[in-house]
């Protein structure tokens, strides 16, 4: 009869387990969908032709550089910038670089919708942050959140998954080895910057080489 009992509280357990899980990719999925929903509405209102002739436009003026390409060179950047309600374009940023010539592809781009932008008569309706993937055939990322993607192809062979650097910073987590880790998590920001599961990841690598390094000076 214990067997029993314990056999279903184990049972009740795991699929509790599997239900929060399921709520938190639900959630995670909710929020980028509503970010999603939010920037195509504003894009349509202040961009010409709406949201579809701005992706139209990148995708039409930025290029995977051959350095990112055979680099392997994968994430999302965040563009925020400023139309006034007159159309002037300004306080264009990038959040989250991926360098290695994107970030230029970038500038590239935003230079490329002046004067397409359609005036306004609300201050509210004049500021962006719009996510933007560069990824490559074949390497399989988890993100959600990109608004636009721009898809390259692969330099001959295939640049590692999400779940990889993810499996090498648990790893290193796993034997407190924080320095091991960081760069591990470090690319994973880079892949989605929205992730606040990798900043916590982070947070630890960076404790645990605190430690290591008070460590080294007590000895």
């Amino acid at each position: 009869m214990q067997k029993r009992f314990l056999f279903m509280m184990f049972f009740l357990i795991l699929f509790g387990s599997i239900s929060f899980a399921q709520e938190s990719v639900q959630e995670t999925a909710n929020i980028a969908a509503s970010r999603t929903k939010q920037i195509h509405d504003l894009l349509d209102y202040r961009f010409r032709g709406g949201f579809y002739s701005f992706e139209r436009v990148f995708l039409q003026t930025a290029k995977y550089t051959d350095q990112a390409r055979v680099n392997c060179v994968i994430g999302i950047m965040v563009v925020t910038f400023q139309v006034d309600c007159d159309g002037t374009l300004r306080n264009i940023r990038i959040k989250n670089p991926l360098h290695y010539g994107l970030d230029e592809q970038i500038t590239k781009f935003m230079e490329a919708t002046k004067g397409k932008w359609n005036n306004c008569h609300n201050n509210k309706y004049t500021k962006f942050a719009i996510p933007i993937q560069f990824t490559m055939e074949g390497t399989k990322t988890d993100s959600l959140d990109p608004v636009i993607t721009l898809l390259g192809k692969n330099p001959g062979y295939v640049c590692n998954s999400d779940n990889y650097y993810l499996k090498k910073a648990k790893e290193a987590l796993a034997k407190k080895k924080g320095r091991r880790a960081k760069p591990f998590i470090e690319m994973l920001i880079k892949r989605d910057p929205f992730n606040n599961d990798y900043f916590d990841m982070m947070k630890q690598a960076m404790e645990y080489s605190a430690k290591g390094k008070k460590k080294k000076k007590k000895k």
